[in-house]
């Protein structure tokens, strides 16, 4: 286990925004220098009065935890001045919740023998905090036994012990020739151990829960999570409900033992227009991928046509529906 003595730390970033008190003697407001962000309209110098927007590249937000910011140029200066930085998400010390394993803004918690936790054991570190809140742990009053760790089909325990209670764990691995779905731990709760992992053929797939519930994504009520995929096997899915499809498809796929999730998100998604690609001269960076669909707020990567540049940089934004296109012009 991990002690929350630690932090996660997510490539987010926050803006912190500094009014200034000098007077504005000529009358404008030069862009300050920002990293991690870009601003529109795209210009140096603003008069009193008008309005900048900020935004920040993916991964950074500002100081109201937002991805976009507007200021204005006043009198005595801009009202903010824009800055873009990370976010972390604290763990705060506590004796009896640990932190099991984190995978990229995923956590999990446990508590220590003899406590039982209050709330989801699985919790994910956004712009605004842990979403759900982080569990807490309640004295149990009493140490649970628990049985013998479970072993599912070619699945193995590394260290088995004789005897198991309320907060103990155990390591499971799988047999060679199969290929670990699940989280490598499982922990004696109350008498019972968390779900274990299962083991398959690399060449199939395990449905996540996790990954499921993560990507706003509803399972037909025939499909059965536990029950692996084969290599090229695919599963249709909807959005739950106040969530739309920000990916081309909507089924799920195994391909090479990995599987495929569409993604559903609470904003619409923004489209890419392709009349507006060739009318700036402008086509995807192949980081995307040949992606159609992008969420609110994230940051797109263009290039210019071959014979084409541009005086500003490259990249778009998604905000609420609609995406900011840089423009190149004719070397």
């Amino acid at each position: 286990m991990i002690s929350l003595e630690s932090f996660i730390l997510l490539t987010s970033t926050i803006i912190i925004c500094q009014g200034t008190s000098s007077s504005n003697k000529k009358g404008i407001c030069k862009v300050p220098a920002l990293e991690n962000g870009h601003h529109m309209p795209k210009k140096d110098l603003f008069n009193i009065g008008e309005w900048m927007q900020y935004h920040c590249d993916e991964g950074y937000m500002t100081a109201q935890r937002n991805i976009v910011e507007n200021i204005q140029c006043l009198s005595s200066g801009w009202s903010e001045v824009p800055q873009c930085s990370g976010i972390t998400c604290p763990l705060q010390q506590t004796d009896n919740l640990h932190l099991v394993y984190s995978n990229g803004s995923v956590s999990k918690f446990s508590c220590n023998n003899g406590f039982i936790l209050q709330g989801l054991e699985i919790s994910q570190c956004y712009y605004y905090g842990w979403d759900p809140p982080l569990p807490t742990c309640k004295d149990s009053g009493e140490r649970i036994k628990c049985p013998p760790p479970p072993q599912p089909m070619n699945v193995q325990v590394i260290k088995p012990k004789s005897d198991y209670f309320s907060g103990d764990s155990e390591i499971l691995k799988c047999k060679p020739g199969f290929q670990l779905h699940g989280s490598q731990s499982i922990i004696c709760k109350d008498g019972q151990w968390t779900s274990p992992p299962q083991c398959v053929h690399t060449d199939s797939c395990q449905l996540s829960i996790e990954k499921i519930s993560l990507n706003n994504l509803v399972l037909p009520k025939s499909v059965s999570v536990h029950k692996p995929l084969s290599n090229g096997a695919s599963i249709p899915t909807r959005c739950k409900t106040g969530n739309f499809l920000a990916s081309p498809s909507s089924e799920m796929e195994c391909l090479n033992g990995k599987m495929i999730y569409p993604k559903c998100t609470e904003e619409k998604p923004c489209r890419i227009n392709q009349e507006i690609l060739d009318e700036n001269f402008l086509e995807l960076d192949s980081k995307h991928d040949y992606r159609v669909f992008f969420e609110h707020g994230e940051i797109i990567h263009f290039m210019c046509k071959v014979g084409y540049t541009t005086i500003s940089d490259t990249t778009g934004l998604c905000f609420k529906e609609e995406i900011y296109y840089p423009y190149c012009r004719q070397i």
